[in-house]
């Protein structure tokens, strides 16, 4: 059986990816959005790792859940993360909600921050594979 934080970290790798190549191709919406969902589904993978379950009957991971999961329980209680990823979530959040939402326009620095913190928070938390086993 494939381990579900396995393949989570694997979609993580794409989504880097992704915001990697919309980023060099000046797509910097679509690399707020891609740099994001990198970051949430190795915060998922981690928080599965550490026997964390999503509340939902169906297994589906709220946004604020997973941010609050990942920072009150792997950051601040069960320090399995250093300080330094523990805003890294709700800035990269916030920078998709505008890109995604609003009728504001990514800027190339801003895009570049997200992906420079994308990149940082899936090396920590692929460093342990994603959390505790």
């Amino acid at each position: 059986m494939i381990d579900p934080a396995d393949i989570l970290l694997e979609k993580a790798r794409a989504s880097l990816a992704g915001a990697e190549s919309e980023v060099a191709n000046a797509r910097y919406d679509n690399c707020a959005n891609r740099a994001y969902y990198a970051c949430f589904q190795a915060a998922v993978a981690a928080l599965i790792r550490a026997g964390i379950r999503s509340p939902n009957p169906q297994g589906h991971w709220s946004h604020l859940y997973v941010h609050g999961q990942f920072v009150g329980q792997l950051v601040n209680r069960r320090k399995l993360y250093p300080p330094a990823v523990r805003d890294t979530l709700q800035h990269t959040y916030q920078l998709r909600q505008t890109a995604d939402y609003t009728d504001d326009l990514v800027s190339q620095t801003q895009a570049l921050r997200a992906l420079r913190r994308a990149r940082e928070f899936l090396l920590v938390v692929g460093e342990n594979g994603g959390g505790p086993r």
